[in-house]
């Protein structure tokens, strides 16, 4: 691993591999804070270099220094899912493959976010390129798996969180001056603003790279430096901006040229990013019979994808998003007023990934037009044990419990709303109703006198 002040982030990290590391390379940048100590107590070599700006050539540098038939290549503020570890062995002890494509749960604001990426490789025969959204280059063949491995940097403070996206951006713009014509770091650049919510810039990126690049400056089919595919992500990424600052008829006319782009040049299957986008700009349009289409055209395409992943190595942005489709599916079906179908594909949503809030909400929509207050209790109520509830839920809670006439459960999640939202008289009103129902008037009075401004 590479690091650099990550005090914060290292134990954790550090804890979760110490079982499965035969050896711990740790190449420190210039840190001013623990990090050093820390890694050297869990038994890492350290060694230091200046940040040159470039994340691929620390990283190569620390691949140089491990001397292990296989590397496993970890940020500081990731974690192994101990559990897996059986797993892990079990990879590494075949001799068919030179890599190992892992799961990676991305923890952000909404939930977690799942994507696979080649981690480990046989050393010798991966390495890696670019100075930044490094990309893993490995001769041979990749086995994928199911082995988790846990992300927190999208998960931090705002002050960081800028910072970081700050940092990210001037190293793809000194890539881009570098070599203008370097489309991997345009679709970095156009992505990192779509991801801080600057649409227009991503946008402006976009179109300004659309005006370097055209198809035809691109190899007609996509050979082994995936150009054509890098022109292909440039579209997506700038359909995405586009639909994000709701301009959906462009969205779905850069998502169409490109798969018209890559029909042309013979290419297969379906690229899935693009269907997806396709899939949520119609679902925005509330167009949820085309909506519906292209979800479902996205899974059974994705199942390709799935089955043929040690032979790809292209970039694939939505492989880990069947829980976002089936949520889609979801959401259009119980527009569509087919609330069973809703809500069987609303709890594969949750079942694929119990962290993601959306589908929970979805569910508890569809329960609740279906007159079920009790499983809608019961929705809500998981997404409390699974540690994901926004500040509404106890809102929620309390008013689901009042319906059913269960006002002492209602108190104390109406009671917790308050704590956060205290100007909020119309929960206070509530509370003291359901005081006054259980015959506690004194109380009740107190509520109703407060909710007065007595």
């Amino acid at each position: 691993m590479i690091v650099k002040n990550e005090e914060v982030f290292l134990p954790n990290c550090l804890n979760s591999i110490r079982d499965v590391a035969d050896e711990i390379i740790v190449v420190d940048t210039g840190s001013t804070d623990d990090t050093v100590t820390i890694a050297r107590n869990f038994g890492a070599k350290v060694y230091h270099h200046p940040w040159n700006d470039s994340f691929s050539e620390a990283r190569n540098l620390s691949i140089n220094y491990a001397s292990g038939d296989w590397i496993f290549q970890i940020d500081a503020d990731e974690e192994l899912e101990k559990s897996d570890i059986p797993k892990l062995r079990d990879a590494i002890a075949a001799n068919n493959y030179d890599g190992i494509i892992i799961a990676i749960y991305s923890i952000i604001k909404d939930g977690i976010h799942k994507f696979y990426h080649p981690r480990i490789f046989r050393r010798g025969k991966g390495f890696y390129k670019d100075i930044i959204h490094e990309q893993t280059i490995i001769d041979g063949e990749r086995l994928p798996t199911e082995i988790r491995l846990y992300h927190h940097g999208y998960n931090l403070d705002e002050e960081k969180m800028k910072i970081k996206w700050q940092r990210t951006t001037h190293l793809l713009n000194k890539q881009i001056k570098q070599n203008k014509f370097d489309s991997f770091a345009w679709f970095n650049l156009i992505r990192n603003y779509r991801i801080q919510d600057l649409f227009q810039n991503g946008i402006d990126a976009g179109e300004e790279a659309l005006k370097i690049f055209t198809p035809d400056s691109f190899s007609k089919h996509v050979g082994t430096n995936g150009r054509l595919h890098h022109y292909v992500m440039i579209l997506y990424e700038t359909a995405n901006c586009y639909l994000y600052n709701e301009n959906f008829q462009k969205a779905k006319e850069l998502c169409h040229f490109a798969l018209s782009k890559l029909a042309e040049s013979e290419v297969t299957p379906e690229n899935i990013d693009l269907i997806f986008t396709l899939a949520c700009t119609y679902l925005k349009e509330e167009d949820y019979r085309r909506a519906i289409d292209y979800f479902e055209r996205f899974l059974s395409s994705r199942e390709w994808y799935l089955k043929n992943m040690h032979n790809i190595s292209l970039m694939v942005d939505t492989l880990g998003y069947d829980y976002t489709a089936y949520n889609g599916l979801g959401y259009c079906f119980g527009k569509l007023g087919q609330l069973q179908t809703a809500i069987n594909y609303l709890q594969k949503a949750i079942a694929s990934n119990t962290r993601y809030l959306t589908p929970y909400k979805n569910l508890v929509l569809c329960y609740l037009n279906d007159g079920n207050l009790v499983e809608a209790t019961n929705t809500l109520l998981k997404t409390i044990s699974e540690g994901i509830a926004d500040d509404e839920t106890p809102l929620c809670l309390g008013e689901l419990y009042i319906k059913q006439e269960a006002y002492e459960k209602a108190i104390p999640y109406l009671e917790a709303y308050l704590k956060i939202y205290p100007e909020n008289k119309d929960t206070l009103l509530n509370i003291a109703r359901c005081y006054e129902k259980l015959g506690h008037l004194d109380a009740a009075l107190v509520g109703y006198k407060s909710a007065l401004g007595e």
